[in-house]
């Protein structure tokens, strides 16, 4: 299946992974792990019910499959302690802490998301009461270009998605939009952000999103 994929999209086979997705959204679910001599069908009665549109993911990694499955990958989980009355500055304390992070130049924003959007961002004197139970936190430092905000300058939201906006995936996250900077600055600072390579980043299709109306896609370069 990888083949045969691999060669319609011109890329190496042994660098192709594929995924499964929900059966009723559609959307993004988890890796499909290789397993020997299972044909495409097996796949997909594997992975959908009955009379519900077949769809596979794939993405095109910078490492080979077999170096990936024989290797253990690890993301950042902090755990922290905190008192039931305590308020969210102290979780940002401890993040400050367990990541080594300068003080007092770091400033940490704390938000949940759901449908893969940020949902909630939480002000340093919430209590963490406020927060939903069974909820992922995420964290990140706050970018200085956000710190220093110009007038004209605008800060909104980016989440990924994959074809339609119901097909929502990955971690969102918040960005500045300059006033007068030419689009091939902001999709570099963009690039940046992701810490994607020129390659990889070359197939991402940049779209603006508002409520109820479709994705308008941004094909202009330098305006």
């Amino acid at each position: 299946v990888t083949k045969h994929a691999a060669d319609f999209l011109n890329t190496d086979p042994s660098k192709l992974q594929l995924g499964m997705a929900y059966p009723t959204t559609g959307t993004y679910k988890a890796v499909l792990k290789r397993v020997a001599n299972q044909t495409l069908s097996e796949m997909l009665q594997t992975i959908y019910l009955p009379n519900t549109p077949r769809l596979l993911y794939y993405e095109i990694l910078d490492i080979n499959i077999t170096e990936l499955e024989n290797n253990m990958l690890f993301k950042e989980v902090i755990d922290v302690l905190i008192p039931k009355d305590a308020i969210i500055n102290e979780i940002l304390n401890e993040i400050v802490k367990k990541l080594s992070l300068p003080i007092p130049t770091s400033r940490i924003r704390l938000y949940d998301t759901d449908s893969f959007k940020i949902q909630n961002e939480y002000n340093f004197d919430d209590p963490i009461d406020k927060i939903p139970d069974q909820v992922t936190l995420y964290a990140e430092e706050i970018p200085q270009e956000e710190l220093e905000l110009y007038v004209d300058d605008k800060i909104i939201q980016v989440f990924h998605f994959t074809k339609e906006t119901l097909c929502a995936h990955g971690i969102p996250f918040k960005f500045v939009l300059k006033a007068d900077e030419p689009f091939s600055q902001t999709k570099l600072r963009l690039q940046l952000r992701l810490g994607m390579n020129e390659k990889d980043f070359s197939k991402v299709k940049i779209a603006v999103v508002q409520d109820d109306v479709d994705p308008e896609y941004i094909y202009v370069d330098d305006d």
